[in-house]
């Protein structure tokens, strides 16, 4: 869950400060800027995510890239691979929760137009925490398969981080003879 959340709140940041910008600020009516940050989050945004979550430490474990025998950090192209895999794969387990969504909509009758909303920065917003949300409930369930495929050129691989070396709390000093016979 942890990995989910940093593969999610970068991003989920950047869009909103984005989103803010182009329909707060600027007050864009056309899609071309969000057009345009679209491109950037995936060639840019994305893999960069993808690369810092990649360093950190999940309980122990760190993910690792395995090109043969070597070890070392994930490439650009390569965090592209598995930003790629993440996308599509939650694009379809959302594709299939909008669908169930909808149809229980349908069934208790409850007409969509009520979620309209007129202002693109109100619609923008709203896709951004639909997506930061839709990435936080997939993102567990795609790491696994994300773990065990063997992309062209390397694998991931989880393991072990060495606990950082803890010096010990020195023993308490036995008090002298002395005083000893003062505490009596």
């Amino acid at each position: 869950m942890r990995l989910a959340w940093e593969l999610t709140w970068p991003l989920a940041l950047m869009d909103l400060a984005v989103v803010l910008a182009i329909h707060g600020m600027f007050e864009a009516r056309d899609e071309t800027l969000d057009s345009a940050w679209a491109v950037v989050a995936f060639f840019i945004a994305s893999p960069w995510v993808i690369r810092r979550a990649f360093r950190r430490v999940y309980q122990g474990m760190r993910i690792e890239v395995e090109r043969g025998e070597n070890r070392a950090p994930l490439r650009y192209q390569e965090s592209l691979k598995v930003m790629w895999l993440l996308a599509w794969r939650s694009m379809m387990l959302g594709l299939g929760a909008l669908l169930l969504v909808s149809l229980a909509l349908r069934v208790l009758g409850v007409s969509t137009r009520r979620f309209t909303v007129e202002s693109p920065l109100g619609n923008a917003l709203g896709l951004s925490a639909v997506d930061a949300v839709t990435s936080l409930v997939f993102t567990p369930l795609l790491v696994p398969a994300m773990l065990r495929k063997r992309y062209k050129g390397f694998r991931l691989a989880l393991e072990p981080v060495a606990p950082a070396k803890i010096p010990k709390k020195p023993s308490p000093a036995k008090p002298s003879k002395n005083a000893r016979r003062t505490r009596r």
